[in-house]
């Protein structure tokens, strides 16, 4: 097994993932195994209904402390498969939690929310009944939220992206780190080549590059991405009275 942080398509199977080594327990510091935790989200999956038709995982860490783990739903859109991703730590690094978000068909990207649905540490009280009530109630929170994400990524096809925005909003996403500064001919590549110029193509060349992410760090950048875009719309609602709106009017202005 490797013992490196495994990056883009470079998975490993769950059968590697339940047989990294247990973490003692400390008297404050209970460490749940990764695969007691992928097992209470699997049943937490069926209660609600739903099966998952696709599952991915990445380990890291020098014993493979960290997981992040992807499951695809049978649930969406003819285009949008609903995900959850499920992040976990042995070592202390960060507390076990849930996510969600939709994969999109044509190129398989997948985005999320960026919005943790439950957030639990390894303290002394948390046991396997816990678990499973933590994973059952963060599902039937996800349903409609992954309803209103859904409607969000689908609405940015609503929103044409003249050529200086996009030039704005590309430069905020490489600022913010989402995608460095590196894949600027890839980025152009794919939104003339691929996708249409609308916020909704801008969001697929974004995710489409970020296949390629640490899936650890990938709800994070899914998260930046989606705040850039938010404020963006929300300053074409008030371009005379918002300074973001200001800034995005006075751009635009310059560039002509």
């Amino acid at each position: 097994m490797s013992n490196s942080t495994l990056l883009g398509s470079n998975y490993v199977s769950e059968a590697e993932v339940f047989n990294v080594p247990a973490v003692p327990f400390t008297k404050t510091f209970h460490p749940v195994h990764h695969r007691d935790f992928i097992t209470v989200v699997k049943e937490a999956v069926t209660a609600v209904g739903m099966n998952i038709i696709k599952q991915e995982f990445v380990l890291a860490g020098k014993n493979q402390e960290k997981m992040f783990g992807v499951f695809d739903l049978n649930h969406g859109s003819s285009e949008l498969c609903w995900s959850i991703g499920l992040r976990n730590s042995m070592d202390k690094s960060f507390s076990l939690s849930l996510t969600s978000g939709t994969r999109v068909f044509v190129c398989q990207n997948l985005c999320f929310s960026g919005e943790f649905l439950a957030v639990r540490r390894h303290t002394s009280s948390l046991d396997i009944d816990e678990l499973a009530f933590m994973a059952f109630r963060a599902m039937r929170q996800m349903i409609p939220r992954l309803q209103k994400f859904q409607k969000w990524h689908e609405g940015l096809r609503n929103f044409s992206l003249p050529t200086v925005d996009m030039k704005i909003l590309l430069v905020e996403i490489m600022t913010n780190r989402v995608i460095p500064p590196s894949k600027f001919c890839r980025f152009n590549d794919l939104y003339a080549n691929v996708y249409d110029d609308s916020l909704w193509g801008f969001h697929e060349t974004v995710t489409d590059i970020l296949k390629g992410s640490n899936l650890i760090a990938l709800p994070k950048k899914n998260m930046l991405l989606n705040q850039v875009i938010d404020r963006y719309i929300d300053s074409l609602d008030s371009a005379k009275t918002s300074p973001l709106g200001d800034f995005y009017q006075n751009r635009s202005l310059l560039s002509r």
